[in-house]
């Protein structure tokens, strides 16, 4: 394998065991569980999907609810747009979280690569400038953030609308 001495190798304490010379399943098992590895990460990103399709059902479920009651709406404006800021709030650090955690990972795959033939998700990000090109790729976190914020101002907006009609 190649050199192990890299700064984001190094970053990462104890990434990598001494290969033992006479070890010849060692590449074998490091390119098994890199695909393990990679697996892994993909199943944190759907369950980061399934967690937005649960707030995003939460945050319509309580809309929909209060235009069901809607005569009664103003009374309640208040109740429902602080449940609902909190639901978005936990939505957004879900969110983070998941992209934090995707994050460290990648830095992991990334550093295992280097000692594989290609680095395809290190080739990757530097062709997506590493989301730093809005024109070029926009991580998916910053949109589902966006969509979290958008719910927030949402039902601050509600509130404004009952506040100023009274």
């Amino acid at each position: 394998m190649g050199n192990r001495k890299t700064a984001e190798v190094d970053s990462v304490v104890g990434l990598f065991n001494d290969k033992n010379e006479n070890d010849s399943e060692y590449d074998k098992r490091l390119f098994e569980q890199y695909k393990l590895y990679v697996e892994l990460t993909d199943r944190i990103s759907q369950r980061r999907s399934s967690a937005n399709s649960f707030f995003i059902t939460a945050n319509a479920a309580l809309l929909t609810i209060a235009s069901w009651f809607k005569e009664y709406f103003g009374d309640f404006v208040y109740l429902i747009s602080a449940i609902g800021i909190v639901l978005s709030l936990f939505w957004f650090f879900c969110i983070r979280s998941y992209g934090q955690l995707n994050s460290e990972r990648f830095k992991i795959i990334h550093s295992v690569e280097r000692e594989l033939p290609l680095n395809l998700y290190s080739y990757e990000w530097q062709s997506l400038l590493r989301g730093k090109s809005k024109k070029k790729y926009w991580p998916l976190a910053r949109v589902e953030r966006l969509v979290a914020v958008v719910f927030i101002a949402l039902y601050v907006l509600l509130c404004l609308i009952v506040m100023l009609g009274k």
